[in-house]
């Protein structure tokens, strides 16, 4: 079974790229969803006033974590 996107996302926290940095935010976030499906994520920073950037990172993430 494929782990979680948002479980998925946050792991990459150590990472030394762009989504090591996201994560490494998120991780911080206790309301963040860590159960969601990147459209969830992608709900959840809107709801939060993410702005383009994070919309870019989560996109990069994403494509990521679908192909693994």
């Amino acid at each position: 079974m494929k782990e979680d996107f948002g479980s998925w996302l946050i792991a990459q926290h150590q990472r030394d790229d762009w989504v090591g940095l996201f994560a490494f935010y998120l991780r911080r976030d206790g309301a963040f969803p860590r159960g969601a499906d990147p459209e969830g994520v992608r709900a959840y920073l809107a709801a939060t006033g993410a702005g383009p950037d994070a919309i870019d990172m989560l996109n990069t993430a994403a494509l990521e974590w679908g192909r693994a």
